[in-house]
């Protein structure tokens, strides 16, 4: 116990030594939400993010405007995933694909942001089978999140913006990927009925208090500097090992289809043994019995 105490004294310590050290003469900057031995320092330099597992970044259409990323400089910078722009119901971010696919090539796991504006139950099930059209194709290892903080501009109720929510996340989870709802304080608190809301919470509010209920996602500011991005970006932390709670092998029925996946990516064109049984799945997805 003493052992530990006094890594923490030394670790707190350091953090805050960093922040106004000199070298040579010159005094260092401390680098915000920087990592110190495995530890991630908050933006004062003087504390630890407690209980944080991955620093990730949010990729949008205006991070790929702003010029080329360089998502290889951007994993060696101590990023471990990205959650991607999707955009909104049949409006596609138009480098969501390209990403997507980006992310994959250098390790970076990936999660997908969309953003919603349904009224009704009915709406939000419709849109949550437009995003698993597009995201089945994907290799999708981080959450779904959900954002509907254009809602406060209705004249909808606590409970129906809670109903809605709800519906597209169920729909979502239903085909095996991880739904998360994303918002502040205000909006979380003012508009959801969070005691009805069972779903993870990608929660914003920049500075350095970041507890909320259900809370696995954490946007502490949106003017974040990485390596291989040019200017600025949205930093998040991860709470939660998704590699070891969000299954990424095993069947699937996203919109009435059934699939296979094999670590997060859906088989296709080839011939697969599962549980002793041979199958082949075509270019779609598609797969049949063969032995």
């Amino acid at each position: 116990m003493r052992t530990i105490k006094r890594k923490n004294r030394w670790l707190l310590w350091l953090a805050a030594f960093l922040s106004v050290v000199c070298f040579c003469g010159q005094a260092w900057a401390f680098v915000p939400w920087s990592n110190v031995n495995g530890y991630w320092i908050s933006a004062d330099g003087r504390s630890v993010v407690k209980g944080a597992v991955e620093k990730g970044v949010t990729i949008t259409k205006y991070q790929n405007r702003a010029g080329a990323i360089n998502w290889k400089q951007m994993a060696l910078d101590h990023i471990s995933f990205a959650m991607v722009r999707l955009g909104y119901y049949e409006d596609l971010d138009p480098y969501f694909q390209t990403n997507m696919e980006n992310a994959e090539s250098v390790g970076l796991k990936a999660g997908v942001c969309f953003y919603g504006e349904a009224e009704t139950v009915q709406e939000a099930r419709k849109e949550a089978a437009y995003v698993l059209d597009i995201v089945k194709d994907c290799r999708v290892s981080y959450p779904i999140s959900y954002d509907v903080q254009a809602l406060a501009d209705t004249r909808m109720t606590k409970r129906q913006i809670t109903d809605v929510i709800n519906a597209f996340c169920q729909v979502i989870e239903d085909a095996g990927y991880r739904a998360a709802v994303f918002g502040d304080y205000e909006w979380l608190t003012r508009y959801v009925d969070m005691k009805e809301m069972p779903y993870d919470v990608w929660y914003s509010r920049y500075g350095i208090a970041n507890s909320f209920q259900n809370r696995t996602l954490w946007r502490c500011t949106d003017s974040g500097e990485v390596k291989g991005i040019k200017g600025s970006v949205c930093l998040e932390f991860s709470f939660e090992d998704y590699g070891k709670t969000l299954d990424g092998t095993g069947w699937r029925e996203i919109n009435g289809k059934t699939y296979y996946f094999d670590d997060y990516r859906m088989v296709k064109d080839t011939a697969i043994r599962i549980e002793d049984k041979l199958y082949y799945f075509d270019e779609t997805g598609q797969g049949r019995l063969i032995k």
